[in-house]
């Protein structure tokens, strides 16, 4: 990582901050994202930039950045567009490392306001500074307890996701996913129109990051195609990186240039760009989130060989239509396998693959036929599908005679013993470096806070069959990407 990147640590960890147009006015962004900093606890020091007021929500405040006086590590701007070039020579006058500037009105205006963007980079740079921006969201880095965006009040845990994102609120949707998944985010920035620092720039500095074990990125438009592959292979062979595009289509491709000012590319050009630099191409944004999290809760699967464990018939029909559609291969089991197996059935079970447990009430078994399959040599990766009918969280029953049922307690019991099953499968997948995908949407219809239930043995629960066979599809692709790229190592991101 070049020295320039390195400034990046200034963005992500600064020990503090200018915010140029802090201001009490309530509605305002200079009011917002400087409110989500200190409501977020940021515990550095923190310099409000204001030439109309002696101090803004109990800070002193200071006229320019260069009136400050202490060092400062990174700024924030909000004022409008033409006033960010003269704040911008005050903070390379204070040497300042780093900027984010949340403030439109540049290069998506096209024309004269082009000009000004790039005028602001060249000043940046001259500068030796690195920028975010502009007509971004900000940037967050949960373990700093560092905030300085959009979002109100919105302070996503800490964990191992890198998020960059061209679009502010797609970030946040982004960020969203993979918390409703149990996991948390170790940085995240809005790169809104890349005037400086560009997707692959963070694509690099992640890479090299020991917080970040998976990217996820939202992307626009891309400026330079060669450089984008080049950094982003140096990137996926070490960690996964899934991306979720916009302006796939002429109304997508208009809208992007009015929204960042990107050079959009088409869609078949795109899917070449992740096949030749290792990208996981997701085409929804909760799927993107989604696949990101199966990174961190399962060992990556060896190759494509799927087996189906299942509670019923039907949904292993489902089951082993989603895996072919996606390239998984439903094996054929040895028969030294579904003897095994047709050991811990009952006389009138069918064996093959998928696996199925003749409607599923038989729980004492499906672990030792889970570790028969995972022993076997056969498989590289287990989908398990519990599903149940919905229930309306909450809901009371009456009888006939009048007596009150709470069913939804039924349904948090088995949600409890989901989670001890999802423990089990922690435990065995780390055993034996077999990914197991479990659907289940009894978490959805309690309302149960899986994060807080599964606790250090966190894992992807899926919502659905098509999702878990998404994520197994996703984790097969990188690793025979790696295994193509000579870099598949023993231990990769996972449960280890």
């Amino acid at each position: 990582m070049n020295s320039r990147l390195k400034k990046l640590d200034n963005l992500f960890h600064p020990r503090s901050i200018a915010f140029v147009g802090a201001t009490e006015t309530i509605g305002k962004w200079g009011f917002i994202i400087y409110n989500n900093l200190i409501s977020g606890e940021y515990e550095g020091k923190l310099y409000p930039v204001n030439p109309g007021r002696d101090s803004v929500l109990g800070f002193k405040a200071y006229p320019s950045v260069r009136d400050i006086p202490g060092e400062v590590d990174m700024a924030v701007f909000t004022v409008p567009a033409r006033q960010v070039l003269a704040a911008i020579d005050d903070c390379v006058a204070k040497d300042v490392a780093a900027g984010v500037v949340i403030s439109a009105g540049f290069k998506e205006l096209g024309g004269e306001y082009a000009d000004l963007e790039s005028e602001l980079v060249a000043r940046t740079r001259a500068g030796n500074m690195v920028l975010v921006g502009p007509n971004g969201q900000g940037v967050c880095c949960p373990k700093e307890k560092l905030y300085p965006w959009i979002p109100p009040n919105f302070h996503p845990p800490a964990g191992e996701v890198g998020v960059v994102s061209q679009s502010g609120n797609i970030q946040t949707m982004l960020i969203g996913e993979v918390v409703k998944s149990g996991f948390g985010i170790s940085k995240s920035a809005s790169s809104g129109n890349e005037a400086d620092l560009k997707t692959e720039d963070f694509f690099e500095y992640f890479a090299h990051d020991p917080d970040t074990k998976v990217i996820l990125a939202y992307v626009e438009g891309i400026s330079d195609g060669r450089s984008f592959i080049e950094r982003t292979r140096a990137t996926t062979a070490k960690k996964p990186v899934i991306v979720f595009k916009g302006g796939s289509t002429l109304s997508g491709v208009s809208a992007a240039r009015s929204h960042t000012g990107a050079m959009a590319v088409s869609d078949r050009l795109f899917d070449s760009v992740c096949k030749q630099s290792g990208l996981i191409r997701a085409w929804r944004i909760d799927e993107a989130g989604i696949i990101a999290s199966s990174f961190l809760g399962h060992p990556l699967p060896r190759g494509r060989r799927v087996a189906i464990l299942t509670g019923g018939g039907g949904l292993g029909v489902v089951a082993a239509d989603a895996c072919s559609k996606l390239g998984l291969e439903v094996v054929n089991l040895s028969d030294e396998t579904l003897s095994k197996i047709g050991e811990l059935m009952p006389d009138w079970w069918v064996p093959g693959n998928p696996v199925d447990m003749v409607a599923g009430l038989r729980f004492g078994t499906r672990k030792p036929i889970l570790e028969i399959l995972m022993k076997s040599g056969e498989v590289d990766s287990i989908i398990l599908p519990r599903m149940g009918p919905p229930q309306k969280n909450g809901a009371m029953t009456t009888n006939q005679k009048g007596n009150v049922s709470e069913s939804f307690k039924i349904w948090e019991a088995m949600a409890k013993r989901q989670v001890k099953l999802a423990h089990e499968l922690y435990d065995m997948m780390a055993e034996h470096n077999i990914p197991v995908f479990m659907a289940s949407n009894l978490f959805q219809e309690t309302n149960i806070d899986i994060s807080e239930l599964l606790g250090d043995k966190r894992m992807t629960i899926y919502r659905n069959i098509d999702t878990a066979c998404l994520a197994a599809s996703a984790m097969a692709d990188y690793s025979e990407y790696l295994r193509n790229i000579g870099t598949m190592e023993e231990e990769q991101p996972g449960t280890k």
